[in-house]
């Protein structure tokens, strides 16, 4: 395949998407009808998809097929506002489902929080929905001393919410960090996605009011969902 051709047929797929999004209700045609319009062979028609996917005009979902990518959501990690109130601030529809629940040492979270490697931690593993779409998974570790009953109580409400209200806890300072990575299979499984598939990971150890290490949150974010926007004030 030419570079000309893989170059043209990327950009016909690009105009036929924004011609049709309304009347294909989200879901591309599946690949043999297009690689029929196009008369081009699928494998030469994925590499065009990848492209696309590249881009964030369009997702793939396993086992269902190429849907056109909705618009991001934009996101900025420093602020206090909880998921549910700023996906519902955009005109979008949150949700979120919680896959389990359990008390375990998790080194990783401990040396971030500055404590030794063997402590426990309760730790809550949920997927996040935006219009139905799965956009990210995370895992949650919180000091068990801070929030003793947390997991007989937890459902799907905000964890700060309830951290809040229940216990007294109040986020002072946070560290937050930002990679991009190709997700890992048991992430890539739980969001519905190819293993390697383009992820942004974030991660942010947390200490409340009083100094003192509370909890180390890890989001896997799908690349295309999300626009990280920053807001800065002050003197320079």
């Amino acid at each position: 395949m030419s570079d000309a051709y893989y170059l043209q047929l990327t950009e016909q797929l690009r105009h036929l998407i924004d011609q049709n999004a309304a009347q294909w209700e989200g879901k591309l045609p599946a690949e043999r009808s297009l690689a029929e319009r196009f008369a081009t062979t699928r494998v030469t028609l994925r590499q065009a998809l990848s492209q696309l996917e590249g881009e964030g005009l369009i997702h793939r979902s396993n086992r269902r097929g190429w849907f056109i990518s909705p618009a991001r959501l934009d996101y900025d990690p420093t602020r206090d506002a909880g998921f549910n109130d700023y996906v519902r601030a955009q005109g979008r529809q949150p949700r979120t489902a919680v896959l389990s629940m359990e008390t375990r040492p998790h080194p990783p979270a401990a040396r971030a929080l500055g404590l030794p490697d063997d402590q426990p931690f309760h730790h809550i593993r949920r997927r996040r929905y935006v219009d139905d779409r799965a956009v990210l998974v995370e895992s949650l570790w919180v000091v068990p001393d801070r929030a003793p009953e947390l997991l007989e109580i937890y459902t799907d409400q905000s964890l700060w919410g309830l951290l809040r209200g229940r216990w007294g806890h109040h986020l002072a300072n946070r560290s937050i960090r930002m990679v991009s990575e190709a997700l890992a299979p048991i992430d890539a499984e739980e969001l519905f996605v190819a293993p390697g598939t383009a992820g942004l990971n974030i991660r942010r150890a947390i200490l409340d009011d009083q100094q003192r290490p509370i909890e180390f949150d890890e989001e896997h974010w799908l690349h295309d969902s999300l626009c990280i926007c920053v807001e800065l004030s002050g003197q320079t």
